[in-house]
C-alpha cells in the first residue's frame, strides 16, 4: 500500500509541484503508516498533509515571521507570530485561496517571533498531552492534532464530545499551559 501511495505522489509532483516534490513525497509518504487508525479518508489524510506541506513551504519566505500552519480534514489553523496586520492578512489570503481548503482559524500574533526555548518548551507540553491522552478509552491518537504555541494548547480533530471534553481536560491540567481552544469536528459515536 506504501508502494502505490509513493508512486501516486511521485506521478503527482511530476504533472503538478515539480518543485515541491520532495515535500509532497515526505508528506504522503509519511501519512500511509496513520491512514489505518485515522477517522478520515485515506484521501483526505492525503490532502491535508499535502495542503500543509504546501502552505508551510510558501510562509518560509514571509520575512519577519514565525507561521506554523496544521491541517486536519482541510481545517487550516495558522498560530504563530507575524510583524503586522497586511502579514496576517496576506497568510489569510493564501490560506483561503489554497485549493480544499474548508476552513480557516487564525490565531497567529503580531509580535516578534518566539525564542527557541519557547518553542521547546511548546513541544514538551504537546508531548505530554499526547502521552496522557492514550488513556482514553477507545480513541485514537490519529483522531485528534495537539498544537502548543506559546503555552497556548489547540485542539482538533473528529471525535465524540465526550472524548473532546476528556482531550480538553488533559490538556489543560498541564503545567504550563495557559489556555486550551478545542476547534473539534463532534461526531455521535466513534
Amino acid at each position: 500500500m506504501k508502494k502505490i501511495f509513493v508512486q501516486f505522489a511521485l506521478i503527482f509532483c511530476v504533472v503538478v509541484f515539480l518543485s515541491n516534490c520532495a515535500v509532497v513525497v515526505a508528506g504522503v509518504a509519511g501519512t500511509t503508516a496513520i491512514v489505518t487508525t485515522d477517522s478520515r479518508t485515506s484521501g483526505d489524510v492525503i490532502n491535508d498533509n499535502t495542503i500543509e506541506a504546501k502552505l508551510k513551504l510558501k510562509f518560509t519566505k514571509y520575512d519577519k515571521s514565525n507561521i506554523y500552519v496544521y491541517s486536519y480534514n482541510k481545517i487550516i489553523l495558522l498560530t504563530g507570530q507575524v510583524p503586522d496586520e497586511v502579514t496576517r492578512e496576506k497568510a489569510e489570503f493564501v490560506v483561503k485561496s489554497t485549493p480544499g481548503v474548508k476552513k480557516l482559524y487564525d490565531y497567529t500574533e503580531i509580535r516578534l517571533p518566539q525564542s527557541f526555548l519557547s518553542k521547546t518548551n511548546d513541544s514538551y507540553i504537546t508531548t505530554k498531552i499526547r502521552t496522557k491522552a492514550l488513556n482514553i478509552k477507545n480513541l485514537s491518537s490519529n483522531s485528534f492534532k495537539v498544537v502548543t504555541t506559546n503555552n497556548v494548547v489547540f485542539l482538533l480533530g473528529i471525535v465524540t464530545p465526550e472524548q473532546g471534553k476528556d482531550i480538553a481536560k488533559i490538556s489543560s491540567s498541564v503545567d504550563g499551559v495557559k489556555k486550551v481552544i478545542t476547534l473539534f469536528i463532534y461526531v455521535t459515536s466513534k
